[in-house]
């Protein structure tokens, strides 16, 4: 089987460059210029302007060529990339075999990552040199999804990277990559600065400078594009879409999105959690959280049809699962879950907690659309079961670290399943952490069931795309019946910018240079 991905089309189809800059405007801080430190949305947007990958996505989420001109699959165990020649890093020097190789190693061993990209690599035994433009990579077991995963791990020349910490990247001395923009200045919470790189393989950029400013604060960011301070912004708060699709002077675009918010119950404790008790604020010796009586009790006083209609607006869908209808893997025999609040009280009494519960749940106030208010909701609907409930909120910087560490008992989260498969969560988040296997980095609860694993392994290493398709199906159904998370909502992505900007809206929601464009 000989895998030739299309011509990269309109993704490398932009016209000549003009001198113009661009200013962006992002709804979330990258919180590190290391392109493999943490596995987040703002911090990959910000990461693919400097350095490339072997493959790519396009806006629809399809895998295209990138540094890998074309692949194909040796024997079950062996896939070969034909590297695209000519390619250098912003020091000039040529990439090599050996920078994919050193990149590989690195992925695993980061130190202090919050939740890296160990799942995307956990296949690969070892890359291999053939020739000066050709890798093999071999691996542990069949990997049909390795082109695609690819996508995601960002090549770092050996030359500037070996020996360099997160802290080199983030001062600009080792984040030298291959991609269409050079590094200038990242003030962490502020901005990243970067300048069109001319030796770049692909057409030359449109945009002269680039300038990413982090605008957490809705308000602020529209208040930004409406003053001319930024050319686009993502994630455009709901309540101004409708006057911003108003305002001649701007233009909206907008696409079914991969991310799906959710709640994480903690289930890496069994003794007391330190933000449950019971109504009368008693310890109850063990976590309720491990019940799954429980877990189905908090979902099912949920009312998510009015979150989306009353706090998303519009702008998400209702879901019982992570992934939208037509992607592969999607479960279609797993509904959204039905507003039951007398069925959940009837849950907890069975469960022991005839008199509910007293809990805190946590949420960032920065990160995702409306994830305060979103959170704020969601007690309400706990309250009218029981389930006394107190909202706490933090801004995503100290949110992220702390939740990294199973500080809380029940959080807001959302991820993003930029594979557009189901086996990317399988792994990633519903596997048991093991960092040794690649397993579970960003498994926040701690949720772990090794049938599960088991299940999800066996359909990862199914080269039949048809049978792997309903292996994963399955374990989707498995996963959502025992709720490793509380599924509320699919996002829909949207960006806003002055007329006269265009945008290729990404399923991936990554906002990018290279995907703005200006009219002329």
């Amino acid at each position: 089987m000989r895998i030739i991905a299309p011509l990269l089309a309109g993704l490398l189809s932009v016209p000549a460059a003009w001198a113009e800059d661009l200013r962006i405007g992002l709804a979330a801080p990258a919180t590190s210029m290391d392109p493999h430190f943490y596995n987040a949305s703002p911090n990959i947007s910000v990461a693919m302007h400097v350095f490339d990958r072997l493959t790519h996505r396009s806006p629809d989420a399809k895998v295209i060529p990138w540094l890998a001109e074309s692949w194909r699959l040796v024997d079950d165990l062996t896939w070969e990339f034909k590297l695209r020649p000519g390619v250098t890093f912003h020091d000039g020097a040529a990439l090599t075999p050996d920078d994919i190789a050193f990149t590989v190693a690195r992925v695993p061993n980061v130190p202090n990552s919050p939740g890296g990209y160990q799942g995307f690599v956990r296949a690969i035994a070892s890359v291999e040199t053939v020739d000066a433009t050709t890798v093999r990579i071999r691996t542990k077991y069949p990997a049909p999804t390795l082109p695609g995963d690819l996508a995601a791990i960002s090549i770092l020349s050996r030359r500037t990277g070996e020996g360099a910490a997160t802290e080199d990247y983030n001062s600009g001395k080792a984040a030298i990559g291959s991609g269409p923009y050079r590094f200038v200045r990242y003030a962490p919470g502020d901005r990243v600065e970067l300048a069109r790189n001319d030796a770049w393989w692909g057409p030359k950029p449109e945009w002269d400078r680039v300038t990413i400013r982090f605008i957490p604060s809705p308000p602020t960011r529209t208040a930004a594009l409406l003053a001319g301070d930024v050319d686009i912004i993502d994630v455009p708060p709901a309540s101004d879409l409708p006057r911003l699709r108003e305002d001649a002077k701007l233009t909206v675009v907008g696409v079914q999105g991969l991310r799906v918010i959710f709640l994480y119950p903690d289930l890496s404790r069994d003794g007391d959690e330190p933000f449950i008790s019971g109504p009368d604020g008693a310890k109850l010796g063990r976590n309720p959280l491990k019940d799954l009586r429980v877990r189905h009790a908090l979902s099912l006083a949920i009312n998510r049809a009015g979150i989306t209609e009353r706090v998303m607006q519009g702008t998400a869908v209702p879901t019982g699962q992570w992934l939208p209808p037509g992607t592969f893997g999607y479960a279609p025999d797993v509904p959204v879950p039905p507003y039951d609040p007398a069925r959940a009280k009837a849950l907890l009494t069975e469960a022991g907690f005839p008199q509910g519960l007293k809990l805190t749940l946590h949420a960032p106030n920065d990160r995702y659309p409306n994830d305060a208010a979103t959170a704020q909701a969601v007690a309400q609907m706990w309250q009218r079961i029981g389930v006394q409930t107190t909202v706490e909120t933090l801004p995503w910087a100290s949110y992220s670290v702390r939740t990294n560490r199973q500080e809380f008992s029940i959080g807001l989260l959302g991820w993003g399943s930029n594979t557009a498969e189901a086996g990317y969560t399988l792994v990633n988040v519903i596997g048991t952490y093991d960092t040794v296997a690649g397993r579970g980095s960003s498994n926040t609860g701690r949720y772990a069931n090794p049938a599960i694993d088991a299940a999800t392994d066996k359909a990862m290493a199914t080269l039949d795309n048809a049978l792997r398709e309903r292996m994963l199906a399955a374990q989707v159904k498995v996963a959502m019946d025992d709720l490793p998370f509380i599924p509320l909502h699919q996002l829909v992505n949207y960006w806003a910018s002055r007329k006269g900007i265009s945008y290729d809206a990404r399923q991936d929601e990554r906002t990018l240079a290279m995907n703005a464009h200006l009219a002329r």
